[in-house]
């Protein structure tokens, strides 16, 4: 990228014809493929690292949902992975958390991780001031630690997209970048069996899946489809021969949630969450205490 720019500022300042404007015009458009491609293509690390696999000394993969909390959908699926026995990941929208905080609640309550996946699921962050960036990720953080009582600690991008200076938001917010090995692209592939099959037939050791609750601020596909999609998925990927861990677990993480023995287990505070009430209608309000970090059991 440096040759690029560099290339182009010799260009510029040296005497002008028709020639070196044409090949400044082809610089700047390296450039602008350059950034585009960093920014749609997590695989890249462009701009940040991001994990999209965890060790590949196991056969385990790890489940992910994007694009919730849903009052419809969220359900369903909750249920599906607590009948399966499967610990996954839902990467909540700041916004729609706020609109369902006892969705959060709850997904919590059954051993699921929760991440960051931006405040509105909008794009114009991508193209904002670095004030603005860091106000999408932390207004998401502020809400999902007000509602759980600690903040998330991995974040994903909405669509994977990356920026400049997106590294120092994660890092000031803490967050890990998460985003995946293979992915379901439920939006082309309407099918839930022909989705299934083309992620077991990617899923390799270690794989991060990526599976939508549903596009966010869009009616793609319906909360049975999406449930039919997980279910599919999760039986070809036990056929051949795939366990699922958690994320954090396959990432080899410390797990935020654990706390020390004199105060309440992740369980617990989720089951109380749900047993007081949250307020459905909750605006945000600002971030709870956050619980202090547990050490690791020895």
């Amino acid at each position: 990228m440096w040759v690029l720019v560099a290339l182009g500022s010799i260009l510029a300042l040296a005497e002008p014809d028709w020639r070196q404007a044409c090949a400044l015009i082809g610089v700047g458009g390296c450039y602008i493929v350059l950034l585009a491609a960093g920014s749609l293509t997590p695989r890249l690390d462009f701009y940040l690292r991001a994990a999209r696999r965890g060790s590949a000394s196991r056969p385990w993969v790890a489940l992910t949902f994007d694009d919730g909390p849903d009052p419809v959908t969220t359900p369903l699926l909750l249920e599906l992975l607590r009948r399966e026995r499967i610990s996954a990941a839902f990467f909540f929208v700041g916004e729609a958390a706020r609109h369902y905080p006892d969705l959060v609640a709850r997904t919590a309550a059954d051993g699921h991780l929760i991440g960051n996946h931006s405040d509105r699921h909008g794009y114009g962050w991508t193209v904002s001031s670095t004030e603005r960036l860091f106000a999408e990720f932390a207004a998401a953080n502020r809400t999902l630690a007000d509602i759980l009582g600690y903040p998330p600690r991995f974040a994903r991008m909405p669509a994977g997209i990356s920026r400049p200076r997106l590294d120092d938001v994660l890092r000031r917010l803490q967050l890990r970048n998460v985003a995946w090995d293979v992915r379901g692209l439920e939006g082309f592939y309407r099918d839930p069996e022909r989705i299934a099959a083309r992620v077991a037939r990617r899923a390799r050791n270690g794989s991060i899946i990526l599976l939508h609750e549903l596009y966010y601020g869009t009616s793609c596909f319906k909360p049975r489809q999406a449930l039919a999609t997980a279910q599919a998925t999760i039986d070809q990927l036990r056929a051949r021969g795939f366990h699922f861990v958690r994320l954090d677990r396959l990432l080899e993480q410390a797990d935020p949630t654990v706390v020390s023995s004199d105060q309440k287990s992740p369980l617990e505070a989720g089951v109380l969450l749900l047993e007081n009430g949250v307020d459905k209608a909750m605006g945000y309000r600002g971030a709870a205490p956050v619980a202090p970090r547990a050490r690791r059991a020895a």
